[in-house]
């Protein structure tokens, strides 16, 4: 069987975020011996196998890049019980870096393909920096799949299922209508950023002003206006807002367009 355990290793680590000496510091062992396990200039002791891979959350199979016959679970199956077995906040690190994962690899397969490849392309470095969100932009749109990444904003789309109807072409246009006008975007960019942390948060039109840098009744118009279908405002309390929660993924949806 082949064993790639240097390039299994390399890959955990950065996937998770760790760097060489928060790894070797894990395991007791040197930063030299880190570096030159990924390097493949020698294997970790066998003992250390277990500790590495319950520190990956792998078997040691996986670890050593080597998948048994008998192991034929589904992956995505795999994936559920993976994904419910961590934290909440450790959910959500998990299922962003798992997209810009498979963004990368499809990105490196359409690239391996191509006529003309990126010299020094490396796949490992690549998810590293896209997990942590250091990429300007990047798209793929292949037949089956687009898939574009900008920074914190990753998208897919199933190219088979895409269509529009009459009415969905007039939701779109009113959609962008709106945040096309530069100062509708302006506040809407802010709301974004005051209120994402949290359900439960909603803000005045002053803290919007300010963080803005537009008047308040400049503010007090616009989102009575084009952005009020947008919007939700508090119980009990006038003039605080948020986004609908259907319409919160409208701002990242925009950021991919900053190429």
């Amino acid at each position: 069987m082949d064993i790639n355990i240097s390039e299994q290793i390399a890959f955990l680590r950065k996937q998770r975020g760790i760097t060489q000496e928060e790894l070797a510091l894990a395991l007791g062992v040197t930063n030299q011996s880190v570096s030159k396990w990924e390097n493949d200039i020698c294997c970790p002791d066998i003992q250390l196998l277990p500790k590495i891979a319950e520190l990956f959350n792998v078997s040691v199979d996986a670890l050593l890049g080597y998948k048994t016959p008998s192991e034929n679970e589904d992956v995505i199956l795999q994936l559920k019980d993976f994904f419910n077995s961590l934290s909440e906040n450790g959910k959500t690190d998990f299922a962003f870096r798992a997209v810009t994962a498979l963004h990368t690899l499809i990105l490196s397969d359409y690239l391996a393909g191509s006529d003309d490849p990126v010299s020094g392309w490396d796949i490992n470095s690549a998810m590293e920096n896209a997990a942590k969100s250091e990429w300007g932009y990047s798209c793929v749109s292949v037949p089956e799949i687009t898939t574009t990444m900008s920074k914190g904003s990753v998208f897919f789309s199933n190219n088979k299922n895409i269509c529009f109807s009459g009415l969905d072409i007039n939701k779109v246009c009113c959609i962008t209508q709106a945040f096309s006008n530069i100062d509708n975007l302006k506040i809407a960019a802010v709301l974004y950023q005051l209120t994402v942390s949290s359900e439960d948060i909603f803000v005045s039109t002053k803290e919007i002003s300010e963080k803005v840098g537009l008047s308040e009744e400049k503010v007090t118009a616009c989102i009575f206006g084009d952005l009020f279908k947008f919007l939700l405002e508090e119980e009990n309390k006038e003039s605080r807002f948020r986004f609908n929660g259907m319409y919160m993924n409208i701002l990242p949806i925009l950021s991919l367009l900053r190429t």
